[in-house]
């Protein structure tokens, strides 16, 4: 039960009013919440500056029924202070018990995100782009950029389909890369010198392929150290040459994405099968010293190894991570969230493996067989990114990329009709698009939790914390502590909240709600 201490302290908060532009609302038929229309007459923004005050707690709030982004502010003497007062969870936060620093938050420049974009008008596919990159936006600060076609192109190609072309005299970027990817990305350095870039190929060639194919099962031919695999290193340094020739330059790579893919049968998504051990080999004898001669070492490009689902973890890292001279090129691994209940799996490879980073690579809603890819307004999906986002930052991932920053309402193109959610998604007949509830509710990580920033340890000292509760707590590299909050439970949560302020204080958290408290420690 809400005490009429807490209905008053809803009445002391101060709203507060900055430059930010209101969502323009459209409720679909199908949704259980709103999304937010922009068109070239106007769009929404969201200016949170200043994010912090002295002496003051500065919320913001995103909810399934009515808030994006809603702002307040609390100065500490109008806090409820703890008086044996009932609260639903005690929750202590320690700011010396400091764990992992954050890489960055973003999504992927993929060919359908490209097609799309390229559907608008200039000004607004612009204004798409400062939505994710610009300091009204969401701030994103890394990306992903996939090699070639994935299934989220319109047709599968390599940077080479010349068969047996083992110089790779013929390797160029299509017009793919100039004009669905590479102005894009331009337009987002436009917005922040920030931006961490990391590559992803699905496939070699398919003339480097068992299958001869992009898609299906299929493995890289000969043996580690041989011309195809070689060949196929040689394709990475193709690439990096090709983009810092463009003034693009990248901070991070990984071999291939979802290795698992290319071993099963009846998926015939484009793909390279690798095994952990296969993976060891190439990095070792190929990739590995490729990259070094060309200038591509771990001090100017991170690799990360996986790339795949979490139940892989361990047994694909092993013979990688287990070996100085695969090890010796590696920094970090990648995962996908399609496994959601095993994050416990990544505080188990920190434990191992304390000195290599964890970054979530991929992940988007709409992927499951009896669902609908896209659909409007879907509150569920929102919790469902935050609640995976905030599971894998307590278990020791620095970071979270989301899949296609935007695709059309049918949840594409893909050529292969993978359809699947997204943040953003266009209209095809009308030049205008639709920030989802995923796109603000991921905005709580990307905008406030910053490269630099550290996390810090939080126990539950009093009552039971279910799936329905998720909490994070990290310091800023500007000496912020920020607070989030999941609550997707139909009524309100009452937390007493302790190593916050000087002294316990109870705070309300509204049913089916993001929040986010931020306060400058002292």
């Amino acid at each position: 039960m809400m005490s009429t201490q807490l209905i008053a302290l809803s009445l002391i908060a101060i709203c507060i009013t900055t430059l930010s532009l209101a969502c323009q609302v459209r409720q679909h038929t199908e949704g259980e919440s709103f999304v937010c229309v922009c068109n070239e007459a106007y769009c929404d923004s969201i200016n949170t500056e200043p994010n912090s005050l002295p002496d003051h707690l500065t919320i913001f709030q995103t909810d399934k029924s009515s808030h994006r982004f809603a702002k307040s502010l609390i100065h500490v003497s109008d806090l409820i202070y703890d008086s044996n007062q009932l609260a639903d969870v005690r929750v202590k936060i320690n700011t010396t018990d400091r764990k992992q620093k954050i890489i960055g938050f973003g999504g992927a420049f993929t060919d359908a995100a490209g097609i799309n974009l390229n559907k608008l008008p200039d000004s607004l596919a612009d204004k798409l782009i400062e939505d994710y990159f610009g300091p009204n936006g969401l701030q994103y600060t890394v990306s992903r950029v996939v090699m070639a076609s994935s299934d989220f192109s319109d047709r599968p190609y390599s940077y080479d389909d010349v068969e047996n072309d083992f110089e790779l005299k013929n390797f160029s970027l299509t017009h793919d890369d100039h004009q669905y990817k590479i102005k894009y990305i331009k337009k987002a350095f436009n917005w922040t010198s920030q931006l961490k870039l990391f590559a992803s190929p699905w496939s070699s060639p398919k003339w480097l392929k068992t299958n001869g194919e992009i898609n299906g099962l299929g493995i890289l031919k000969g043996d580690p150290g041989s011309i195809y695999w070689k060949t196929y290193a040689n394709y990475f340094v193709k690439f990096f040459q090709a983009y810092e020739a463009l003034g693009i330059d990248f901070w991070g790579l990984t071999p291939g994405n979802e290795p698992s893919v290319g071993f099963i049968p009846f998926l015939k998504l484009p793909s390279l099968g690798f095994s952990g051990a296969m993976m060891a080999e190439f990095i070792k004898r190929d990739l590995g010293p490729a990259l070094k001669a060309a200038g591509y070492d771990k001090n100017k490009l991170k690799l990360m190894v996986l790339d795949d689902n979490i139940p892989y973890l361990m047994n694909f890292v092993w013979p990688i991570l287990s070996d100085p001279e695969v090890n010796q090129y590696v920094s970090g691994v990648a995962y996908h969230w399609y496994a959601q209940s095993m994050h416990e799996a990544l505080t188990q490879f920190h434990s191992m493996y304390p000195e290599y980073f964890i970054l979530s690579s991929e992940a988007c809603e709409g992927f499951r067989a009896n669902e609908k890819a896209l659909t409007i307004g879907n509150w569920t999906r929102a919790e469902n990114v935050v609640a995976d986002v905030i599971e894998g930052l307590n278990n020791w991932s620095s970071g979270w990329v989301d899949w296609n920053l935007v695709l059309d309402e049918t949840g594409g193109p893909n050529w292969l009709q993978n359809a699947a959610d997204a943040f953003i998604f266009i209209n095809n007949t009308s030049p205008e698009y639709y920030k989802q509830p995923m796109f603000y509710a991921f905005g709580h990580f990307s905008k406030f939790i910053q490269p630099g920033s550290i996390r810090l340890g939080h126990t539950i000292i009093e009552g039971e914390v279910d799936a329905n509760i998720k909490m994070t707590t990290f310091l800023s590299p500007s000496n912020d502590l920020i607070f989030t909050f999941l609550n997707r439970n139909q009524k309100p949560i009452e937390l007493s909240i302790s190593g916050f302020v000087d002294k316990p204080f109870t705070f309300t958290f509204g049913p089916r709600s993001i929040t986010t408290i931020i306060k400058p420690l002292k």
